[in-house]
């Protein structure tokens, strides 16, 4: 099973193309989102981990998130894991990324959460 569940935030304003694909006009978007792990250390202190994944997604999902979702917006996502690979300047390169298949914007909470990850009003 290839099945990803992520929540994160945006880290700039999605990429939005149409391409031509067989004479059929469709739309990608490109994004990239910042996921966070938070843990306490063994000398006691909290720590964060964070993780930058890219992101695409096609067709009204790709539209939707480029009229609704900016930079810095949090998003819940489930997709599969993607492997690409190409060559550039005669070196192959590759990177892995997440085929968004459903996804939530989410919303800022009016509760804002400090270092340690604890609430505060």
């Amino acid at each position: 099973m290839n099945l990803c569940v992520l929540k994160g935030n945006l880290v700039r304003d999605p990429e939005i193309k149409t391409i031509d694909m067989n004479g059929k006009t469709v739309t990608v978007a490109n994004f990239t989102i910042a996921v966070s792990r938070f843990f306490k250390k063994a000398n006691g202190e909290n720590d964060k981990d964070t993780t930058f994944i890219n992101c695409e997604a096609w067709d009204s999902g790709a539209e939707t998130i480029g009229k609704y979702l900016v930079k810095g917006d949090p998003i819940l996502l489930e997709g599969s894991l993607k492997s690409e690979t190409w060559e550039k300047d005669g070196q192959k390169r590759s990177c892995m990324k997440i085929r968004v298949n459903k996804f939530d914007k989410l919303y800022r909470s009016p509760i804002h959460q400090t270092e340690n990850n604890a609430s505060y009003e």
